[in-house]
C-alpha cells in the first residue's frame, strides 16, 4: 500500500519558524518510520535543501515543490496515475491551509486517513469549535466576535492600547496546568490514546509528558469525548487542549482536527501506521500503549530532546 505523506513545514517553499519546523521534521521522521517498518510505501514532498537526508531510505518516494503545496500535491497524484492508496496531511488550520490541502484529496476521491474537511472547518476555527461545544463541556468564557479595544485601567493619552478585529478570539485566561489527550476517531467510535502533560514558556510549546497517568484521567477523557462528538467530520488522530485549574475543573480548550507533535511519544502496539490505515477502512481497533516519553523542547533553537520514561 502506498500513503501519500504530507508534512508542510517539511514540504512547503516558503520560509518556516525554526520551532514550527523542528516539530513538522519530529512527526514526519516518527510517521515516515513508522509506516515503513509496517510494510508501506511512502510517496512525500519535501524542500529540496532536505534532498539528501532521506535518500537511503527504502520503499520512499520523495518530489520536490516547484509550486505552491495544493499544486504540488496535484501533480504528484496526476504523475502517480492512480498508484496513491491513503494520504495523511499535517499541516497548520491557519489561512485555510490543512482545509484547502483536504479539500483537493476529497475531490480526488482517495482515501483519507485524517479528518474531512467539514470537520477541519469546524475544528479548525477557534470561535466555531467554543459555539459547538459550550452547551456540552466548560470552556472559558469567551466574548462574541467583534472589534476590541483594549486599555490600560490608568493609561493616559491613549497609550498602551491594542485594537484587535474579528480574526481574534478574546477568551478568559484559566489559572491552572495545561493537558492534551490523543485520540484515534472514527464516526461511531472514539479511542482515547494517551493524556499528555504540557510544558509552555513565552507562549511556545516545549513538549512535555506524553502518556501519563492521572487520578482525573478517566473524567478528563469522557469531557473530551463529549466535544469531539459535537463536532461532525473528525476522523482519524486527532488532539483535545484542556487546562485542569487550580480546582481540578476541567476546561476544553481547543480541538485540533490533525496529527499533533505528541504523536513522537506515542509508542503503540499494533503499530500508529496500521491502526490509522485500519481505522480509516472502518474496523474496529486494538491497541496497547506501552510507556510514556518525556519531550523537552529548547526555547532558543527549536530542537527537541527525547527522554522515555518508566513504562505505565
Amino acid at each position: 500500500m502506498n500513503i501519500l505523506l504530507f508534512e508542510y513545514a517539511m514540504g512547503c517553499n516558503g520560509e518556516v519558524e525554526p520551532h514550527i519546523l523542528q516539530e513538522g521534521k519530529l512527526m514526519f521522521e516518527r510517521l515516515l518510520r513508522d509506516f515503513l517498518k509496517s510494510g508501506f510505501s511512502i510517496t512525500t514532498l519535501l524542500n529540496k535543501k532536505y534532498k539528501n537526508i532521506y535518500k537511503s531510505y527504502k520503499n520512499l518516494n520523495i518530489y520536490f515543490p516547484e509550486n505552491d503545496p495544493i499544486m504540488a500535491l496535484k501533480e504528484i497524484i496526476d504523475n502517480e496515475n492512480g498508484n496513491i492508496d491513503g494520504v495523511l496531511i499535517i499541516a497548520p488550520e491557519s489561512d485555510g491551509i490543512l482545509y484547502n490541502l483536504t479539500r483537493l484529496i476529497e475531490k480526488e476521491n482517495i482515501l483519507n486517513l485524517g479528518s474531512h474537511s467539514y470537520g477541519i472547518k469546524v475544528a479548525g476555527n477557534k470561535y466555531s469549535t467554543y459555539q459547538k461545544i459550550k452547551d456540552t463541556v466548560k470552556v472559558p468564557k469567551t466574548l462574541p466576535l467583534k472589534k476590541y479595544i483594549i486599555k490600560e485601567i490608568d493609561g493616559c493619552g491613549g497609550s498602551n492600547q491594542l485594537v484587535f478585529n474579528e480574526n481574534y478570539i478574546i477568551q478568559e485566561y484559566i489559572e491552572g496546568d495545561p493537558y492534551s489527550l490523543s485520540f484515534i476517531v472514527q464516526k461511531n467510535r472514539i479511542y482515547p490514546l494517551s493524556l499528555n502533560r504540557q510544558c509552555y514558556k513565552e507562549g511556545r510549546y516545549l513538549g512535555g509528558d506524553i502518556n501519563i497517568d492521572h487520578p482525573l484521567k478517566d473524567k478528563i477523557i469522557v469531557e473530551s469525548i463529549k466535544a469531539l462528538k459535537r463536532i461532525e467530520g473528525l476522523n482519524g488522530y486527532v488532539g483535545v487542549d484542556i487546562m485542569l485549574d487550580n480546582e481540578k475543573n476541567i476546561y476544553i480548550l481547543e480541538v485540533n482536527p490533525r496529527i499533533t507533535t505528541s504523536i513522537v511519544g506515542l509508542d503503540i502496539t499494533p503499530s500508529l501506521s496500521n491502526l490509522l490505515v485500519d481505522n480509516a477502512h472502518k474496523k474496529d481497533l486494538n491497541y496497547r500503549l506501552n510507556g510514556s516519553i518525556k519531550l523537552i523542547g529548547d526555547l532558543n533553537n527549536g530542537e527537541f530532546i527525547i527522554q522515555h520514561l518508566n513504562p505505565l
